[in-house]
């Protein structure tokens, strides 16, 4: 068993999923290996809160392997896995009790000039948002996510945290790549701000 084990690790993706398709079902716990601690991740930094995050991965995972079977060989699995994810976080926010306090308007955590020279120190616009992250930030960060609206939270995390390009985001978001790019400098530019106004004391973290 270990050895079978050892095997499909290093299969690529598409590789299990064909085996999957010639019913080889038991495959899939190797993917849900792979994706499970990233869908929970971005499942709880959209949701909020940790039921919500774990329906979503359930519901996810079902549908991934009630879908398999339809799934093409010339796409990529993860962007059709996060597709999937993506609406199942859409379905969760929909119907949850948890929300932000509040949300910020762009509008009004938009830099002034004196700010953008202070932040020029550390140019957080170009900056993916989790190289940004550590132990004093990464609450405040994780708040600060969760306060964006979802169409903006959704494109930061997976540009920035997963780490799929400007086109896979649009496959998944549903959004062309112009929009991928100008919501994500919106969202970048909300986090920087946010970020900036918590280390200045003007705002605190409930983390």
């Amino acid at each position: 068993m270990q050895g079978k084990g050892a095997m499909l690790d290093k299969l690529q993706d598409n590789e299990l999923v064909t085996r999957f398709q010639q019913g080889q079902h038991d495959v899939f716990e190797e993917l849900v290996s792979r994706y499970v601690g990233r869908l929970y991740s971005m499942g709880l930094r959209m949701c909020g809160n940790t039921d919500d995050a774990q329906d979503m991965l359930q519901e996810t995972f079902v549908a991934a392997f009630k879908g398999m079977d339809a799934f093409r060989a010339e796409a990529k699995f993860s962007v059709w896995l996060f597709q999937i994810a993506k609406h199942a976080c859409m379905r969760m926010r929909r119907k949850s009790k948890f929300s932000p306090r509040e949300i910020f308007s762009l509008d009004e955590l938009a830099l002034g000039e004196d700010e953008r020279k202070t932040l020029s120190v550390v140019d957080w616009h170009r900056t993916p948002i989790d190289e940004l992250l550590n132990k004093e930030l990464q609450g405040v960060l994780d708040e600060t996510i969760h306060l964006l609206p979802s169409d903006l939270r959704m494109v930061l995390l997976l540009r920035d945290v997963e780490g799929f390009s400007a086109e896979e985001t649009g496959k998944i978001i549903g959004a062309s790549v112009s929009a991928v790019k100008s919501r994500l400098h919106r969202a970048r530019l909300f986090a920087r701000k946010h970020l900036h106004l918590y280390c200045q004391g003007e705002v605190r973290s409930h983390a």
